[in-house]
């Protein structure tokens, strides 16, 4: 299984760069986007909750693909297209919660 290693390092990557990338951002130019009132709240709430299926979907799908015995290599990729789906279906959900209203 020769892809597992690339899968961890550029995942261990990835977070590396973000890190840094926002310690960058915010140290140049510090914002107050980190400061969140209730309107917030509630908006993100919202898309965090009625996204969050997709990652029931996606465990579900993992589940029954395992019990039939499938490839390690599907189960990996249909839970990584409910994380997907779920960080999409989040982030569209927010801003169309902020363009629309709550």
């Amino acid at each position: 299984m020769p892809y597992i290693s690339v899968l961890l390092w550029t995942a261990g990557a990835s977070m590396v760069a973000n890190m840094a990338g926002r310690i960058l951002v915010e140290t140049a130019s510090p914002s107050d986007s980190r400061r969140s009132d209730v309107r917030d709240r509630e908006i993100y709430r919202f898309g965090e909750y009625a996204s969050r299926w997709f990652l029931v979907a996606g465990a579900a799908a993992a589940l029954v693909m395992a019990m039939a015995k499938a490839d390690y290599f599907w189960i990996a990729n249909v839970i990584y297209l409910g994380f997907v789906l779920w960080a999409v279906a989040g982030s569209v959900l927010k801003l169309v919660a902020y363009r629309r209203g709550l």
